[in-house]
């Protein structure tokens, strides 16, 4: 099986306050595909609850978000002592390569590039290994036996992957995690996404059964809180009193706590209409998207697809032609490893702004 390595600057989407910026426009006047956010907006309750924490702004926060460790240590059935919460996912994944400070990682790839950028600022040798392919079923046993063959400290695991939407089931994650536990391997999952596929595809209920295993949970993907910035781990007592003590005193302010904390409260619902809305938004996104004789669209769990162009059509030549005709933001995968500029990623949005990509695809 092919392994690559690599070290790149970290892109993203979600630009669209540079890029009103530079075309002189007003924000809200992009359509943002290039982000992977809750398109039914913020649960009910959180932008009460921010109102309500202007009032307290001149105080200081919790110091370890005590608060909102406690919220959820309840959603999962867990205790606080499993929980570690962060100015967003992404901080957390500086904080375990900086605490963990592992000499060789992994990553299965294509999937998100912080875990690279974080791993490469504490001089680990980090190898990609290919998890995906866009030809064929890659077999989880050769990949497990791969990447054990690497003899990484370390493995960083999407689920559902980013770009590619593919999902590993239970079953499927406990061998992964119960190989890797037999040879001293941390597996890090990432479920940023696992909302927007339901809680019986979350891995998260088992940190206590396995030493080796961190979750990382985002917060602001399905309560489209991007903005604020919060997210959580969950990881046995040992390796969460470990990351405890290097944690970073009001590593969350007063208005994302407040907001989180709404949300976690208020989303029973909310989420079971998330899943229904994007499932459909996904499926006609999906369907219209395969007759489109430019594109190859891949199959999704996740709340965005995973594209290739066909035709040799450029997908710089894409981004170009929608953003100028209907100001469309969307994804360009060339820096994930292991795909090129000839793979689109495009949200689920709303009805209206899903068609309205339809028929700019149409007509480019």
């Amino acid at each position: 099986m092919k392994v690559e390595q690599t070290v790149k600057m970290a892109v993203h989407g979600g630009e669209v306050f540079r890029l009103a910026a530079e075309a002189g426009i007003d924000p809200e006047n992009i359509i943002d595909f290039s982000a992977n956010i809750n398109p039914l907006g913020l649960p009910p309750g959180v932008d009460k609850a921010m109102r309500e924490s202007l009032r307290t702004l001149a105080n200081y926060p919790e110091i370890g978000a005590e608060s909102l460790c406690r919220c959820v240590a309840q959603r999962h059935r867990l205790s606080e002592e499993n929980v570690v919460v962060g100015n967003g996912s992404s901080a957390l994944i500086y904080l375990l390569a900086r605490v963990l400070r592992p000499q060789k990682a992994l990553i299965w790839a294509p999937t998100f590039s912080e875990y690279e950028r974080a791993l490469s600022q504490v001089q680990c040798h980090i190898s990609n290994l290919k998890s995906w392919d866009s030809k064929k079923t890659l077999s989880l046993d050769e990949i497990i036996k791969s990447s054990i063959a690497m003899q990484p400290d370390l493995v960083f695991i999407c689920n559902p992957n980013n770009p590619t939407g593919n999902l590993w089931s239970i079953a499927e994650l406990e061998r992964v995690v119960s190989a890797y536990q037999k040879v001293g391997i941390i597996c890090v999952l990432d479920e940023a996404f696992i909302d927007f596929v339901g809680i019986e595809s979350s891995f998260a209920g088992r940190v206590n059964d396995f030493d080796n295993l961190i979750v990382l949970r985002s917060l602001t993907k399905i309560y489209a809180l991007a903005g604020l910035r919060c997210g959580y781990l969950l990881s046995g007592r040992t390796i969460n009193r470990l990351l405890s003590r290097f944690l970073e005193p009001w590593s969350i302010n007063s208005l994302a706590l407040k907001a989180a904390i709404a949300a976690l409260e208020n989303d029973r619902e909310f989420i079971k209409q998330t899943i229904s809305f994007v499932g459909e938004q996904r499926d006609y996104l999906y369907r219209e998207l395969q007759e489109i004789s430019f594109l190859r669209p891949f199959p999704s769990h996740a709340n965005y697809i995973l594209v290739k162009l066909e035709n040799s059509i450029d997908g710089e030549e894409v981004r170009r032609y929608l953003f100028s005709q209907g100001k469309i933001l969307i994804r360009l995968c060339g820096d994930y490893v292991g795909l090129d500029q000839n793979y689109l990623r495009f949200a689920v949005k709303g009805e209206k702004d899903n068609r309205k990509l339809i028929k700019s695809l149409q007509k480019f």
